[in-house]
């Protein structure tokens, strides 16, 4: 998976990087597939004392946006984080719905 950082009067030290990377490797098992790779992008933004911060993740043909705002940044992006995860499992489970349906 590819994960870029995008940070607006706002910087993520080597080690809170690893960290989030450990964050989107469950993401990177439901997602990588040998027909290709998933991308995401991740914006972090700080005004008026609260984070923003704002999770896009790019796989075969679907966008899926999360958003979150907190005083603690890594609170703010793990919410995102959750928020994206469960989008993907509900669009795997409408997919795998559709394969498996019962024709009469």
């Amino acid at each position: 998976m590819k994960i870029t950082y995008t940070g607006r009067h706002i910087a993520l030290a080597p080690s809170q990087t690893t960290e989030l990377e450990d964050e989107f490797s469950k993401i990177r098992k439901m997602l990588d597939t040998a027909k290709g790779e998933a991308e995401a992008h991740v914006v972090l933004k700080h005004e008026h004392s609260t984070n923003q911060v704002e999770v896009k993740v790019n796989w075969r043909h679907h966008e899926i946006a999360a958003e979150s705002e907190h005083t603690d940044l890594f609170t703010a992006i793990h919410s995102a984080i959750g928020k994206v995860q469960a989008q993907i499992l509900r669009q795997r489970g409408k997919a795998r719905d559709l394969k498996r349906a019962v024709v009469q």
